[in-house]
């Protein structure tokens, strides 16, 4: 009888082990934004980036969530290089850059985007920074202020969202996604079709019209590369979570805080927080948008932080 239990479970792991591997199907990707695409050794990894445009350095950074990548500003990338040197990266463990087995931690999104700026861009940039990754830049902008002119965060959260330490709860959270087969399967149930369909309807956009099928499986065949669990398995424990309140403040350049007026897990009352601990932010809200006003309304947004930082 217990041999049997025991055939019993290891043929169900063997299944779950050879179901998972179908579902990472490494489906090679390429570059969807335009420009010329290139690659920057940080740390052992290779990081993608697309490039184009001339004129004062902008570096984009997209938010932290599975799928997730520079396809993010798809429709802001092209229209701003008409008036800077637009830089989109993926960040370690998303997008077409390496996503090494490793545990990922604040500091490493945000020395990421330090050094890409002092080695690759070779000097100062803008930059703009999405959602939780508009958080984990703070730090950067506080201890290296040359290298940053202006900032533009899109739905920043550390003020009431994502902003407490993740905790026990968490390790333990952590601990299963990175555990061998079952922390795959638990990562393909949040990666489903389904489960991307009801984040991007639910939670990321206001207007579900604008959630496609093309753009479901573009965040599907990012999610379902190899290795892709390992960062956001780190966003969905806590381990990413970084509260800004006493950095903020400190923070020495001029900053437009964006917001979605629509925008359900980050309320677009956080923004009012923003604007009052750091005199040199100001706020813009969009109108029927969510947590990507950079999708939703993309003209606006283009013209807006176009002004902005010129």
């Amino acid at each position: 009888m217990k041999l049997r239990t025991v055939m019993a479970i290891g043929g169900g792991i063997g299944g779950l082990a050879l179901y998972n591997r179908r579902l990472e199907r490494g489906e090679q990707l390429t570059n969807q934004l335009g420009g010329e695409t290139r690659y920057y050794r940080w740390r052992g990894g290779d990081l993608a980036y697309s490039v184009a445009g001339e004129g004062k350095a902008l570096l984009l950074v997209h938010g932290v969530y599975a799928g997730a990548s520079s396809l993010e500003f798809r429709k802001n990338f092209e229209e701003l290089s008409k008036s800077f040197r637009v830089y989109a990266l993926d960040l370690l463990g998303c997008g077409m850059s390496e996503r090494p087995s490793r545990r990922y931690g604040t500091e490493d999104v945000t020395s990421q985007v330090e050094d890409f700026v002092r080695d690759e861009i070779g000097g100062s940039a803008r930059l703009v920074a999405s959602s939780l990754s508009a958080a984990l830049v703070v730090p950067a902008a506080v201890r290296s202020p040359r290298l940053f002119r202006k900032l533009v965060l899109i739905c920043p959260t550390g003020y009431g969202t994502l902003d407490r330490p993740s905790g026990r709860l968490g390790d333990v959270i952590y601990g299963l996604f990175l555990a061998p087969v079952l922390g795959d399967t638990l990562y393909h149930a949040i990666v489903s079709r389904w489960g991307i369909r009801y984040y991007l309807r639910g939670m990321a956009y206001h207007d579900a019209d604008l959630v496609t099928e093309e753009l479901i499986e573009d965040y599907y065949r990012m999610s379902h590369q190899p290795g892709a669990r390992y960062f956001p398995a780190a966003f969905v424990s806590g381990k990413l979570n970084l509260g800004v309140a006493d950095l903020w403040p400190r923070v020495p350049q001029r900053t437009l805080i964006c917001w979605g007026l629509e925008a359900r897990t980050a309320p677009v009352r956080e923004a009012q927080r923003f604007v009052q601990h750091n005199p040199r932010s100001e706020p813009r809200i969009f109108k029927d948008t969510g947590l990507l006003p950079h999708d939703e309304r993309a003209e606006t947004f283009n013209e807006e932080i176009r002004t902005f930082l010129l």
